[in-house]
């Protein structure tokens, strides 16, 4: 894992930033909706004609299981919950500085400026994730890349593609795979089971509900 970490944050982490202004349309809203919100838009006096609008919020409806689980399978459901809660946060603050890098940058007046403010940016980063990045298990790691298509809608692949081109992101991915990686992941909770588990314990651990 020490050899993926570092790829993932030696690559993946700059590019991000640096390829923020292409991922700039790319839908950050998490699937889940807030349950704690609820709008209700309801005039002062009511007439025969006025209408009262209610927004409510999205509820999820889940069937109970055909079968108790067994022991591995509660095991590796608790362990994809412990993963959850230590890999989201990391995924979530690099949404944000995508966000928040990409606004910053382009109040700069020149491509020269953009670039040295970027590379400041990745220094601080590596000192950073470094870090925690090593302390991920390969799991981990490869479930933070899921995490971070899902937070930017962008894979790591297509983010090192932007950059540095279609050769060097294919000799990334080559070796990413070599450890067990691979930076073209998508996460798709509609058709792939797995991602539908992490993103029921997503939806869960924020509404309090784990």
């Amino acid at each position: 894992m020490k050899y993926l970490s570092k790829l993932f944050i030696c690559s993946l982490l700059p590019l991000i930033l640096l390829s923020a202004k292409g991922l700039k349309g790319a839908n950050m809203s998490p699937i889940c909706s807030d349950m704690d919100e609820l709008f209700v838009q309801v005039p002062d006096t009511l007439s025969d004609e006025d209408i009262a609008s209610i927004q409510l919020p999205e509820v999820r409806v889940y069937g109970t299981p055909h079968r108790p689980l067994t022991k591995t399978e509660r095991y590796a459901y608790w362990r994809r919950v412990r993963d959850v809660k230590k890999v989201l946060p990391i995924a979530e603050e690099l949404s944000a500085m995508i966000i928040e890098t990409y606004e910053y940058v382009e109040t700069f007046p020149t491509e020269r400026e953009r670039r040295a403010h970027l590379a400041r940016v990745k220094k601080e980063l590596v000192k950073e994730y470094t870090p925690r990045m090593k302390n991920l298990t390969l799991g981990q790691g490869l479930l933070l890349i899921k995490l971070v298509n899902r937070e930017t809608g962008s894979t790591g692949y297509e983010i090192v593609k932007s950059i540095y081109g279609g050769f060097t992101a294919t000799w990334y991915n080559t070796l990413a795979k070599l450890y067990g990686g691979n930076l073209d992941m998508k996460f798709d909770p509609e058709h792939v089971e797995d991602d539908a588990v992490t993103e029921r314990i997503i939806y869960l651990w924020r509404n309090g509900l784990l």
